[in-house]
């Protein structure tokens, strides 16, 4: 089986992922070319000068191809795995929320201490008001005299 540049032409260096998936999806290609040819002539070994009609339609536009497939797989991987992430770091999230809504939401309850207070408070007030009233009509003096008779 003849040789091709393939790789070199997709791949331009040892950090270039996406060179590396497109030639990935070449090999794909060129797999389902050869598994389509061994149908076709019924052979289990293909002729040489039929891989040099594979090799021939590997043009730069079609290496293109290759590489914008790998672009696109690469994000579809790249999404699926961040959403995993973001799906955890949102529940934290809403979790920490919760607990730190509990905690304001306890804080913000009265105690038994505070309602005895207010109505100790009320009470007085209360009183107070009364007193007052009555005081301003001339109505708390008659009662004192006829209390104190």
């Amino acid at each position: 089986m003849p040789r091709s540049d393939v790789y070199s032409r997709l791949v331009k260096d040892d950090d270039d992922v996406t060179g590396q998936i497109a030639y990935g999806v070449y090999k794909k290609a060129k797999q389902e070319f050869i598994r389509k040819k061994q149908e076709e002539f019924s052979l289990n070994v293909i002729p040489d000068d039929v891989f040099e009609e594979f090799y021939a339609t590997q043009t730069d536009y079609v290496l293109e191809l290759y590489r914008i497939h790998a672009k696109t797989l690469l994000r579809e991987f790249l999404d699926n795995s961040y959403k995993d992430d973001v799906a955890k770091e949102k529940q934290q999230l809403q979790e920490e929320h919760n607990e730190h809504y509990a905690k304001l939401a306890d804080a913000a309850k009265p105690s038994f201490w505070y309602g005895v207070l207010q109505s100790v408070v009320g009470s007085f007030l209360f009183l107070l008001a009364g007193y007052v009233l009555l005081k301003m009509n001339g109505v708390w003096d008659i009662l004192l005299n006829n209390l104190l008779r």
